[in-house]
């Protein structure tokens, strides 16, 4: 009954190996699928066939990891080989979503600067674009957007927010106040914002592309203290740095967590910056084409990281950070912050 059984099963993993084949020779045959995805369905067609017609050939595989002699020796091995083929297609198909995600990212990112747009020839002839991500600031932008400078050092300064598809009529204020206003179609995060500005840059011509909070714990007095080292062709990617100047709020769990961070940002980059998550920096816009953005929350890491990559000079500027003049932080608990940072410092150096 036993021997029946197999017999049966022999049968019906031939009829699958062949029908396997048979579906992705006519898909690949009309293109539906391109040559890696045909290889890898030819391949899975070959073995499990072969392995229905002659079950013996697993035994090379099941000697090689020494399992010949044991019960169920050939079964085991062919799980062995199963869970590493099914690892494979996990990477491979992680791939593909990222691949995915990377041109749904640039579609919405277009949506947002057409149709979300207002104001945007404010921007024109701008020699230094300065970009807020706002995320329901209605309450803290009117006293930023005063206090950035219209000229510095003879090049004139625009403003965009970039509203994270706020509540609170974040993008109305912001437009009010003179500001040109990008507001995206659903909430995506602060990275995703920042990618808006980095278009924006490249697109008006900008020289040095400028990054601050909206609320209001940079000082915007401080913009062209942070854009000085770009402008004298000293540096390419300037941080401007609390630890270096000074900074007040903040727990004591997050201080010592962004200065572990800070240490590993310096190893794994091979860099010198005692400030990894400030908002506040400034990257020469002819050099941005050199820094590979993708994350959608903890980007000042991957920001940093990327930079280093590509070789661009990093240098940091002494700032002061005031404690948010109203609202509630969006970073969430310091421990999740942490993991958030630490997994995207990681993931931006592995790629």
């Amino acid at each position: 009954m036993a021997a029946e059984s197999l017999v049966v099963l022999r049968i019906l993993g031939a009829v699958l190996g062949l029908a396997v084949f048979v579906h992705a020779f006519v898909r690949f045959r009309h293109r539906h699928i391109g040559r890696g995805e045909a290889a890898l369905r030819f391949l899975f067609a070959v073995l499990v066939t072969a392995v229905s017609i002659e079950p013996d050939v697993v035994n090379g595989l099941a000697a090689l990891l020494a399992m010949d002699s044991k019960t169920w020796g050939r079964l085991l091995a062919l799980l062995v080989l199963s869970n590493l083929a099914l690892w494979l297609l996990l990477f491979r198909e992680r791939g593909k979503v990222a691949k995915i995600a990377h041109h749904l990212d640039e579609v919405v990112r277009h949506v947002a600067r057409s149709s979300g747009a207002r104001g945007l020839e404010r921007l024109e002839g701008a020699g230094i674009l300065v970009g807020l991500p706002a995320l329901d600031e209605a309450e803290n932008l009117p006293s930023v957007l005063q206090r950035i400078p219209e000229e510095i050092e003879g090049r004139r300064v625009g403003v965009v927010v970039v509203d994270d598809c706020s509540s609170d009529g974040t993008g109305e204020v912001a437009f009010a106040h003179g500001a040109a206003v990008v507001r995206n179609p659903f909430r995506r995060g602060q990275g995703a914002a920042l990618r808006v500005v980095y278009d924006l840059a490249g697109r008006v011509g900008a020289d040095v592309v400028v990054t601050l909070d909206a609320d209001g714990q940079h000082r915007p007095e401080e913009i062209a203290a942070v854009v000085a080292p770009i402008l004298a062709g000293t540096s390419d990617f300037v941080i401007g740095s609390r630890i270096l100047g000074k900074g007040e709020g903040g727990s004591r769990t997050r201080s010592i967590g962004i200065r572990v961070i800070n240490r590993m940002i310096n190893l794994l980059a091979g860099t010198r910056i005692s400030d990894c998550s400030s908002g506040f920096k400034a990257i020469s816009v002819p050099k941005l084409a050199g820094i590979v953005l993708r994350e959608d929350q903890f980007q000042a890491g991957e920001a940093i990281i990327s930079a280093a990559h590509g070789g661009l000079r990093i240098s940091e500027v002494p700032i002061t950070v005031l404690p948010r003049a109203a609202g509630t932080s969006k970073k969430g608990h310091d421990l999740a912050y942490g993991l958030g940072f630490t997994r995207t410092i990681l993931k931006t150096w592995w790629r």
